[in-house]
């Protein structure tokens, strides 16, 4: 490609050069009144002739451009390429080496959707209409009962709890003051043990869950909602905030993936419990204390952390004993506010049954989901999605909308209004596109990082 460009650069020049020494002789060569028939004639071939020179000078440099952008943008698809073959490996690696260790996650390989189907069959899920109000329909016909909900970063923001990944306002933008070797070693266990356990204090203090700083949005209070119905049959959350939990979400159907600040703390290194009221005050005031945190009274070596697990750390055995039979026995999955870009969290929404259909709520399109509209676009045409349902959007938006199709609007606490009903669809699509083509130019390595954790 390097050499494509340079090509065009040579090119673009040499018809700089050109041009200014064809029109050279064409000014020098300019038809006067006191011309012979002899001369006016070699001075009009002549300037036939730099013109075709010019001409020729032109077709060669857009050949050359050309050239370069077609370069250009196989480089680009083998950089794509490289990149979704990497996450397999790598998920593959993590699901190999949990297996080793006796610990189940899910695997990121999924059969084709809907392959052994028949259209019958595919008719029965969503009657051929992925759309909310054809969902919200079945949900009020209590068609449901064992509904999955797998929620993650996005569900909080409207709390004032930034996300981990948006450039500019997510958690790993805001850490770069501490001069991180990269952004996610805030939550790595050996950084912590071994390194500096001060960035991860600091930002502790302003993340502890505070009933009166951060509250339970709509979104939380839908999950509530779907429990006291008896349709809730897990929640799984990537959120450390706690705000299930202060929503009402019974213990018993809520598994929180990556832990929780709402918990008994433990030592980093030994493992050894700890108070956690002792260590919440000793985190909320880590600036009078020079953020010198609470040593362990065990191996009196290790300090003291919530109990939220941190790169290098297992899921809580409690995801490992209940994914499989949730994924496998549920009968609607509901995915709100998450990249989906983290093994093995990311590959839940893999193990749900192709009869079985699934919504999306988020800012952008995530994971294997089909948008009928997004595909019509690109010209692929319409038909193939039979299961998705797919809402671009802040997700209490879209849940607000989805509560009065739902008639939920009294129970949940909002009012009916009088707009059309996901007429913000359109707006958030838009803004979701633009963000996403943002995060593909701006994509670094480290955001690419696979984990247990965040």
């Amino acid at each position: 490609m390097t050499k494509s460009l340079m090509g065009s650069q040579t090119s673009a020049k040499d018809l700089s050069e050109g041009m200014q020494q064809d029109k050279g002789k064409v000014d020098k060569g300019a038809i006067t009144e006191g011309d012979s028939a002899v001369d006016v004639s070699r001075k009009l071939s002549e300037t036939i002739a730099g013109l075709r020179r010019s001409s020729d000078q032109i077709s060669k440099t857009q050949s050359n451009v050309q050239s370069a952008i077609t370069a250009s943008q196989s480089l680009e698809n083998k950089w794509q390429k490289f990149q979704a073959d990497f996450d397999k490996i790598l998920n593959n690696a993590i699901g190999q080496i949990a297996k080793g260790m006796g610990v189940g996650v899910p695997d990121a390989a999924a059969a084709d959707e809907g392959e052994g189907m028949t259209t019958e069959k595919k008719f029965e899920v969503l009657g051929n209409d992925c759309s909310m109000k054809s969902l919200a329909r079945r949900l009020r016909g209590e068609k449901y009962k064992n509904v999955v909900i797998l929620m993650g970063a996005g569900c909080s923001v409207s709390a004032g709890i930034p996300d981990f990944r948006t450039k500019g306002t997510g958690l790993y933008s805001q850490v770069k003051k501490y001069n991180l070797p990269y952004a996610e070693a805030i939550f790595d266990l050996h950084y912590f043990n071994e390194v500096d356990k001060t960035p991860f204090h600091k930002i502790a203090k302003e993340m502890y869950p505070d009933p009166e700083k951060f509250k339970p949005t709509l979104t939380h209070k839908f999950v509530k909602l779907l429990q006291d119905k008896g349709m809730l049959l897990r929640c799984y959350t990537q959120n450390i905030d706690g705000l299930e939990r202060l929503a009402g979400v019974h213990e018993d159907k809520l598994v929180e993936a990556h832990g929780s600040f709402l918990g008994d703390g433990l030592c980093g290194l030994c493992k050894a419990p700890c108070d956690k009221d002792k260590l919440r005050n000793v985190l909320l005031n880590g600036e009078k204390n020079g953020y010198s945190g609470l040593k362990c009274e065990e191996c009196e070596k290790g300090f003291c952390k919530p109990p939220i697990v941190f790169f290098g750390e297992n899921l809580p055995a409690r995801f490992g004993q209940n994914y499989k039979a949730d994924m496998q026995g549920c009968d609607l999955c509901i995915v709100m506010g998450t990249s989906l870009k983290v093994a093995p969290f990311s590959n839940l929404v893999n193990l749900v049954p192709d009869d079985v259909p699934r919504m999306l709520v988020n800012r952008e399109l995530v994971g294997d989901f089909w948008d009928e509209e997004q595909e019509k676009e690109k010209g692929n045409g319409g038909g193939v999605n039979y299961r998705d349902v797919v809402e671009l959007g802040d997700c209490d938006d879209t849940i607000e909308a989805f509560c009065k199709l739902l008639g939920y609007h009294d129970e949940i606490g909002v009012g009916v209004g009088s707009g059309n009903l996901g007429s913000g669809k359109q707006k958030a699509r838009g803004k979701s596109m633009k963000a996403k083509a943002s995060g593909l130019l701006n994509r670094k390595a480290s955001g690419r990082r696979v984990s247990l954790n965040i």
